[in-house]
């Protein structure tokens, strides 16, 4: 019985609530979980503009945001396969600028997306090369009045004999190699019937590798590719019904679209626009001084820290000299700026292993040589790892050759063992446009390298030459792979290969792209992380200020400014002549090739 002689201001009623209150508090209570789920997030990805090999070098006007290297694009898709918080990817494949090889190697990367989460890829419109690269998406998506111009593979090669003819010109180049075709676009007007089956052979394999990897990332049999490419080009409705895509939506309705797949609530989903893309430095306009300092410096390179990886880039024609520019912009790498570098990461104890990446058709006999001797030295002190991008062909592969392991992706053209040498003989032109060469020698073979043609005496010379180049190129290979090759006469005499029939026959050790050479470079040095540097670095307004040999191609006095913007222009659209024009520009100045001597291009 309770009473108020205690407590007589507190009533019995009080008293009773107050100790129903601690009865609740004593009784056990099981947790509510109130937290509310987290948004989905969707990483956004737009795959556009120039595809770059290599780091671009110096411009005044760079077009920040519009070219990254391949590295960096498959570093963004990386980071969006392991970022536990992104339960989605959505790639926007937007007209990007980029090689077959490059485009397997990003579809290897999107593939590798889709086993872990879902990605939904974008195409508006597009031809086979971005189309690899969306197919390998979960859910491949186009916009309704877009186009798909998928209708196989082909390579175009010019002749120019009779051009040669019509203005006079005699050819004359010696080659060995009875596959290496060096002289058949100026001493010829069709192919041989060597050459005729080089190229068969590799668009044989090239258009079995398309038809592959479009039914294996399509769910599809090879057989039903090849067939449905028969049909090609297709609209986005043909496209859908062939199985080529798997939605059509219009741009403006994708990003609905794709949140619908994700959330039950596409209102909540939350979208990481421009997933890890890398943070550009921006000049400060307004800070005169600070802005030629950042012009004279370029970007702040990236230290090299204990342990690291070395990725250095052969990317363009091999010269004597120093990296840079070569005619009408193409890219040069120098044999001075690789053998410096090469030289200097054997030395470097920090640098645990080196990843050469080659992207090149070769160029001088001389400067390949020295290459390879820098890189055969410093893979006696740590593992060098050879990347081929899309070709390492002649004396592409001639520098590949001193690493200790040559990986490249399916498509690269690979091979291309062969040596070739001349001129053009000018004097029939000259008597056509009313012009007399007179000649003052001394020494019977003094005039040899001059407008006229060569004598029989001074031809075979050039033959003992070039045949003893090509003994050393050989020699070269069946130092670094006679264990790999089964017979060496039927991977030379200047043939070439796609990468997979290289893996076939002995050329390189496996397929594989960069992020496969990054591994294998990483587990030869027994490492499981590291640090990286890429090489060469950019070069900046200083070192094209300092003058010295720091150009790669001589540009003849003559070539005036306004003559070379020309010159330019009218490459913009041609490739072709500019690459020529560049062979042509080192024949003058050295007289032994290991370099296609043909400019082609295999369009998937």
């Amino acid at each position: 019985m309770f009473t108020n002689e205690l407590h007589p201001r507190i009533s019995r009623a009080a008293l009773l609530a107050a100790m129903m209150v601690v009865a609740l508090l004593c009784i056990p209570t099981v947790a509510q979980d109130t937290e509310q789920a987290a948004p989905a997030r969707i990483a956004h990805v737009r795959l556009a503009g120039r595809i770059l090999d290599s780091p671009p070098g110096f411009t005044l006007w760079p077009d920040a945001g519009k070219s990254h290297t391949l590295r960096i694009w498959l570093h963004r898709l990386a980071e969006a396969r392991r970022d536990e918080e992104v339960k989605a990817v959505a790639i926007e494949v937007d007209s990007p600028r980029l090689s077959w090889a490059q485009a397997q190697e990003l579809a290897d990367a999107v593939g590798r997306i889709a086993e872990v989460k879902p990605v939904y890829t974008y195409i508006p419109a597009g031809e086979s090369t971005p189309y690899l690269v969306a197919s390998a998406g979960t859910e491949v998506a186009m916009d309704p009045v877009g186009s798909l111009m998928i209708t196989g593979v082909a390579a175009e090669l010019f002749f120019y004999r009779g051009t040669l003819d019509l203005l006079g010109i005699e050819p004359q180049f010696v080659q060995h190699g009875r596959f290496k075709g060096a002289s058949e676009p100026m001493m010829r007007t069709e192919p041989s019937d060597e050459m005729r089956k080089m190229f068969d052979g590799l668009l044989d394999d090239l258009y079995d590798q398309l038809c592959e990897q479009i039914a294996r990332q399509r769910d599809l049999e090879t057989e039903q590719v090849q067939e449905t490419i028969d049909r090609g080009p297709f609209t986005a409705v043909q496209a859908q019904q062939e199985r080529l895509v798997d939605a059509l939506v219009s741009v403006t309705e994708w990003r609905r679209h794709v949140a619908e797949q994700v959330a039950d609530d596409p209102d909540e989903v939350v979208w990481m626009d421009n997933f890890a893309r890398p943070v550009e430095r921006k000049p400060d306009f307004s800070n005169p001084f600070a802005l030629l300092g950042a012009l004279l410096e370029g970007p702040e390179p990236d230290p090299t820290l204990d342990p690291t990886v070395a990725i250095v880039h052969a990317d363009g024609m091999i010269v004597p000299g120093r990296s840079g520019e070569g005619l009408l912009g193409q890219s040069m790498v120098g044999a001075k700026t690789l053998v410096s570098i090469f030289d200097q990461l054997r030395q470097d104890d920090r640098v645990k292993a080196v990843v050469f990446r080659v992207n090149s058709p070769g160029g001088s006999a001389l400067a390949s040589e020295h290459i390879y001797q820098a890189v055969r030295r410093c893979a006696k002190e740590k593992p060098v790892i050879v990347s081929i991008g899309s070709v390492g062909a002649s004396g592409g592969y001639y520098i590949a050759l001193g690493g200790d392991e040559i990986m490249a992706e399916d498509s690269a053209m690979v091979g291309g063992v062969g040596v070739v040498g001349g001129k053009l003989a000018m004097t029939g032109l000259l008597d056509k446009i009313g012009i007399n060469a007179v000649q003052f020698t001394r020494g019977e073979s003094a005039g040899m390298w001059s407008s006229r043609a060569w004598t029989q005496q001074e031809a075979d010379r050039v033959d003992q030459l070039v045949g003893h180049t090509y003994d050393v190129f050989v020699r070269r290979v069946m130092d670094s792979r006679d264990e790999k090759i089964d017979d060496v006469d039927s991977v030379t005499e200047g043939r070439i290969f796609t990468a997979r029939q290289g893996a076939d026959n002995g050329l390189i050790d496996r397929v594989g792209g960069m992020r496969r050479a990054v591994m294998a470079a990483q587990e030869a040095a027994g490492l499981e992380r590291s640090h990286f540097i890429t090489l060469p670095r950019p070069r900046t307004l200083m070192d094209m200020m300092g003058g010295g040999d720091s150009t790669a191609v001589p540009r003849p006095e003559t070539l005036s400014a306004d003559t070379d913007a020309l010159l330019r222009l009218s490459a913009l659209r041609s490739p072709e002549a500019a690459y020529l024009l560049n062979m042509a520009m080192w024949l003058d100045k050295e007289m032994l090739l290991t370099a296609l001597p043909y400019y082609f291009r295999v369009s998937p």
